[in-house]
């Protein structure tokens, strides 16, 4: 079992943020030390928009706490995904700093949740404090094709037509030894997903299923986190996350929610 520090966003409705990182990991043997950069009461697109994004104070205070008690060396790897603001960005990077320097064979998982669909939906500056400032600290990112163009300045990306050699030159440019890009490719039947590691590139392919709820980001980096922390190779961890991936998403079709019981524990 190992220990991650999350964080991220937190919703009462609906399964995004933390509420799909943190049940994957969990199912995965994980133990998880949740973090919320920010409370809604459903997803967006789900309920009315009601928000309270915790205060870069407030987050630096937190991470300090954790620190002074001693108990960074017992983490194997901190996960981010959203932030509200370049402020909670900075004292989550300058705490992922520290920590690394107290244990540098921690996984720092860097999920750069941006945008998607051509858009940014978190502020620029927010957006450009990701890419600035904590993307050097990751030993893994999980960006979305559209992220990956953003992050490099690849220009416009789109999965429809996207060459496989331009997503791998655009994943080569983030500088983060292991990346994952999600929905890198897409025909009307199936999405791939590439990973670039030190072992080599490699892609994996799944079914493309309609009416599928939002979390699904936030799900694969959860799995592909908790399958490395379990020991196993890069390639073989992440053919095994796309694989619980796919249980769920067939699961969750036509639904307003990941149907993440469908999630089983690995054997032991």
């Amino acid at each position: 079992m190992g220990r991650v520090l999350a964080l991220s966003s937190q919703v009462a409705r609906g399964h995004v943020g933390l509420a799909a990182t943190v049940p994957a990991l969990a199912a995965l043997g994980q133990e998880v030390w949740a973090l919320p950069t920010i409370i809604l009461a459903s997803r967006p697109g789900l309920g009315r928009l009601a928000k309270y994004p915790l205060p870069a104070a407030d987050l630096d205070a937190l991470l300090a706490a954790l620190e002074a008690d001693g108990c960074w060396g017992e983490l194997d790897a901190v996960f981010t995904g959203y932030f509200p603001s370049p402020a909670t960005v900075t004292a989550a990077a300058q705490a992922i700093a520290r920590l690394k320097r107290a244990n540098p064979g921690a996984i720092i998982c860097v999920d750069p949740i941006l945008g998607d669909a051509d858009r940014l939906y978190v502020a620029a500056d927010t957006a450009a404090a990701i890419r600035d400032e904590l993307l050097g600290l990751a030993t893994l990112a999980t960006p979305n094709l559209f992220e990956l163009a953003w992050l490099t300045g690849a220009g416009q990306l789109h999965a429809r037509d996207v060459e496989e050699q331009e997503v791998v030159q655009a994943a080569r440019r983030l500088g983060v030894p292991t990346v994952a890009v999600t929905s890198a490719r897409e025909t009307q039947e199936e999405i791939a997903t590439a990973l670039l590691c030190p072992a080599g590139v490699f892609w994996c392919t799944l079914p493309k299923y309609r009416g599928i709820p939002n979390g699904a980001g936030d799900l694969f980096a959860g799995l592909l986190l908790g399958h490395l922390l379990r020991g196993q190779a890069t390639p073989a961890a992440f053919a095994a996350s796309l694989a619980d991936l796919d249980v769920v998403l067939a699961a969750s079709t036509g639904r307003s929610s990941l149907v993440l019981t469908a999630l089983k524990p690995p054997p032991s």
